[in-house]
């Protein structure tokens, strides 16, 4: 069987948020253990692995449809597509530090470098990974 077809415009986004995001989880993974080790922040959920893994992934796949949203409808789409990543990157981090605040008085410094530190992450990999993998489609094809 010949499994050859051309990549469609949203095949390659989302294969790229696809990448992205794996790479992002694991990235995300080892942060939070490094980190958690550095500082002694003992802390810890047996709901944040999942959370980190499918949330990287699940972001990073929303990014991927958003970037072809972005690159299909507008004719600049690459740099706007850029800001609301950022955009959103800052907002996701606030709300989740705001969030732990409703449950929480004080938030612990240490958890709130965490979710700055995971957001970033996902963030700066979406921002340049995506873009360059659709460029570059044969890496993930």
């Amino acid at each position: 069987m010949n499994y050859d077809y051309q990549q469609t415009d949203l095949s390659r986004s989302v294969l790229g948020g696809l990448f992205t995001g794996l790479i992002a989880a694991v990235a995300n993974m080892a942060f939070v253990v490094i980190y958690k080790s550095i500082v002694k922040f003992k802390e810890f959920y047996p709901v944040d692995i999942t959370i980190i893994v499918f949330g990287s992934v699940l972001l990073s796949i929303a990014c991927g449809i958003i970037f072809y949203l972005f690159i299909h409808y507008l004719k600049k789409g690459i740099p706007f597509y850029r800001i609301c990543v950022v955009a959103v990157t800052v907002l996701i981090a606030y709300i989740g530090i705001t969030l732990r605040q409703t449950v929480q008085d004080v938030v612990p410094m240490e958890f709130r470098f965490l979710v700055i530190g995971t957001q970033v992450i996902i963030g700066g990999l979406a921002v340049f990974l995506i873009p360059y993998l659709f460029r570059h489609d044969s890496i993930i094809s």
